[in-house]
């Protein structure tokens, strides 16, 4: 009987001892790169914090990552060696829409929790019930810009999109908030990922007479954007969303980054001691200012663990029972008021606008009726 209870005791301990893996996919090469290394930034400040204060579940984490590239193909095949080779018990999603969108059906059918750190396309989660978000959905992103132009004073509104899953979905948001608030849509174009020559876009838009534009995209075209409209002496504001809000937009953009607009849920003015831990800790980390990604990052393997806590189990029934028991969480990207049962989060959004090179808080917003999915 003794040497039974030897066995069990060297079982158990030896379980604990295997430690956790957690999966992750990111686009650590290719031209979303600066957005892979944050949001693994982030993920790994986040381990690093769980294993140091006893792990979890009483077990140390450990990240297996694999770089997605953003390409669809390849997040299908990364998600399926975590979920059959490396036998993960989660997976976070640090990638773009369109390789979160090929990632989560998998993760779905194999029953293996899947969180998307700050992809925006609503199908990522909806109809998958082991699937989840960490980021605003797009359309909610895009009723918070249509808030704020019209907060601005804008009556006749630009839209510019760009030609994928993110930028389709915010302007389905911006379109849907601008109709119920009156405004004018005069001018609305789409342009491809990578474009770099806006100016003939802007030149018709500019005459188009619009007070304010909404122009979806990425750090890298958005820095293009701004500064080839200020030198076409477009005066209006500028809204952009979650792609810009990289130190890397102020780098390329330079001087035209000043007074642009961002909908994002990083507020680098708040208080909240989650917030301030997680900025000093990336900057001493990276030696960068923190961005969205890392933050979102951060804060979605930090919910999974709380989830997981709660429910004292890492399997997907309990990490769900888990994470719709979550409500009015402080999170390193905003209060989460509660996950929806298709996976979304309710949570606030901020408004955060470029001043002396830096974003600052314009606004927050709290509106139920703006952000439920």
């Amino acid at each position: 009987m003794r040497r039974v209870g030897f066995v069990l005791f060297w079982l158990l301990g030896a379980a604990l001892a295997q430690g956790i893996k957690v999966g992750v996919l990111a686009p650590l090469s290719g031209p979303a790169a600066a957005d892979g290394k944050s949001v693994l930034s982030g993920i790994q400040i986040a381990a690093d914090e769980i294993n140091a204060s006893g792990g979890l579940l009483g077990r140390k984490i450990e990240l297996v990552v694999y770089d997605d590239q953003a390409d669809p193909r390849l997040a299908v095949n990364f998600a399926r060696r975590l979920i059959e080779l490396d036998k993960v018990a989660f997976i976070i999603g640090g990638s773009y829409s369109g390789a979160s969108l090929a990632a989560s059906p998998v993760a779905n059918e194999a029953q293996v929790p899947f969180i998307a750190a700050y992809a925006v396309h609503p199908d990522i989660t909806h109809g998958k019930p082991y699937a989840f978000r960490m980021g605003l959905l797009g359309p909610v992103q895009g009723r918070v810009g249509a808030f704020l132009a019209h907060r601005l004073g804008a009556k006749r509104v630009a839209i510019l999109s760009i030609q994928n899953d993110f930028g389709r979905s915010l302007e389905q948001g911006f379109r849907d908030q601008a109709a119920k608030l009156g405004l004018e849509v005069v001018f609305s174009e789409v342009y491809p990922p990578g474009n770099q020559n806006f100016s003939p876009l802007l030149a018709r838009l500019k005459a188009s007479g619009a007070q304010a534009v909404y122009a979806s995209g990425y750090y890298a075209e958005a820095a293009n954007l701004v500064r080839q409209a200020r030198s076409l002496g477009l005066d209006i504001p500028i809204i952009g969303q979650e792609g810009y809000d990289s130190p890397k937009f102020i780098e390329l953009a330079g001087p035209a980054a000043e007074g642009v607009y961002i909908t994002t849920t990083l507020d680098r003015d708040s208080q909240s001691p989650e917030v301030r831990g997680f900025l000093r800790k990336y900057q001493e980390r990276t030696g960068l200012p923190a961005d969205m990604v890392g933050a979102s990052g951060y804060a979605a393997l930090k919910v999974m663990a709380q989830a997981a806590q709660r429910a004292g189990g890492l399997d997907g029934t309990a990490l769900r029972r888990g994470l719709l028991g979550l409500i009015n969480l402080e999170t390193a990207v905003g209060k989460i008021f509660f996950f929806t049962s298709q996976g979304d989060p309710v949570k606030s959004a901020t408004v955060q606008v470029v001043k002396n090179g830096q974003f600052r808080r314009f606004l927050n917003v709290t509106d139920l009726t703006l952000l439920k999915p």
